[in-house]
């Protein structure tokens, strides 16, 4: 399964977002394991760098929500986090 990794930042007037894709290798009980393959930084929603690397990492179950706004609206998605951002996961 593809995923999206995504971990931002809010300086003021400067928006920062770092979006990376990869794949999920492994599912347990309470956490992911994933091989990120490539990145995206953006400032303000132009693309300021581009990477690839290879990475994998293990991503634990944070907790389960109810999204009200942007792509997901509406559904119950599990977040899990790590270092590199955190990944939604649709219910």
């Amino acid at each position: 399964m593809k995923v999206e990794i995504r971990r931002g930042s809010n300086l003021g007037v400067f928006i920062h977002e770092e979006i990376i894709t990869g794949t999920v290798i492994k599912v347990n009980k309470k956490s992911l394991r994933v091989h990120m393959t490539h990145a995206k930084c953006t400032t303000n929603g132009k693309v300021v760098r581009e990477y690839d690397m290879n990475v994998e990492a293990t991503f634990v179950f944070w907790k389960t929500i109810e999204r009200e706004s942007g792509k997901n609206a509406g559904k119950t998605v599990s977040l899990y986090k790590s270092q590199y951002g955190i990944i939604e996961i649709v219910h």
